[in-house]
């Protein structure tokens, strides 16, 4: 063959090197370099599960984020950049097509490349899902407007003193577990009473409270709370006193750290509250901290 019949035109080199941008490694497999496009592919999965394992570990400050960050989006474009370069390089000579570098190839490599792209990053979010926080209910431990990653794989053990994701009525909602099935729970002048035992306040502080001047920092640990937890207390409410009640089976008492601004087990759903949250409507626990406007709470744990 004539080589001029053997070269392609600038337009066919733009056209098999675009076919990395529908998914890398494409363009290297039409010209028949299929272990490099394999390679530029399977770089892209491994980059989700990178990603995913990450956040298992957690990141422990604003640096490591931004650094982890920079090399995530570094890595994305590297993924695709790398196979349309070698692509443009050695796309110049035409070589003999087999059979899995023809065009129905391609689009059937590209179908099935998509569809496993999807189910990587759906079993991605049902593993860890990022969130944030609407409101106050949880300050100081979750700032409004902080952003976090939850555990959506996680089922339980439920213990008293830790912080759940659940879909409440409308929305989804975060506050922390009070007492579990078959406690007897109260409210005194705003502590928590779980099966006649007080959980135990020690003062921490002040912080500043929208409309309501100053806050008092409390740290409180519960009953059976493997270690206490900061709450917000600013004001009396009507719900500072609550008579005794029992947690039904299956079914929690939540309260919102911030607490005289949380619509939590001690607002009745009727009041837009959440009443007794049952179990089956828990989704996840809340992981870490991934951004907050205070960047010093990047990477704190909430579990």
């Amino acid at each position: 063959m004539p080589n001029g019949e053997r070269q392609r035109t600038v337009a066919a080199r733009f056209g098999v090197t675009a076919l990395n941008l529908l998914f890398p490694g494409l363009g290297l497999v039409r010209i028949g370099r299929w272990k490099s496009g394999l390679c530029c592919g399977g770089a892209l999965f491994a980059l989700i599960g990178l990603t995913t394992l990450g956040f298992d570990f957690g990141l422990i400050s604003y640096t490591a984020v931004v650094v982890a960050a920079t090399l995530a989006i570094l890595a994305c474009v590297a993924i695709f950049v790398l196979p349309m370069a070698l692509t443009w390089r050695h796309g110049k000579v035409r070589e003999p097509l087999r059979w899995w570098s023809r065009w129905y190839a391609i689009v059937a490599l590209c179908m099935i490349a998509d569809l496993l792209l999807n189910q990587a990053a759906d079993l991605s979010r049902r593993v860890y899902k990022p969130f944030y926080a609407p409101s106050r209910s949880m300050e100081p431990t979750i700032l409004e407007g902080d952003k976090f990653v939850a555990d959506m794989g996680w089922h339980g053990p439920f213990e008293r003193g830790m912080p759940i994701l659940f879909q409440g009525p409308g929305s989804v909602r975060i506050y922390r577990i009070a007492a579990v099935a078959g406690d007897r729970v109260a409210i005194g002048n705003g502590v928590p009473i779980i099966n006649g035992v007080a959980a135990q306040w020690q003062p921490r502080g002040v912080q500043a409270v929208d409309g309501a001047g100053d806050g008092r920092l409390w740290s409180e640990r519960l009953p059976g709370e493997a270690r206490p937890h900061l709450i917000l207390k600013s004001e009396p409410t009507p719900f500072d006193d609550l008579p005794e009640m029992t947690v039904p089976k299956g079914h929690f008492f939540v309260l919102g750290d911030n607490r005289d601004r949380s619509a939590d087990s001690r607002v009745p759903t009727e009041a837009l509250g959440v009443g007794m949250v049952p179990e089956d409507a828990v989704i996840g626990r809340p992981w870490s901290i991934y951004w907050s406007r205070v960047h010093d709470r990047i990477g704190r744990r909430l579990d």
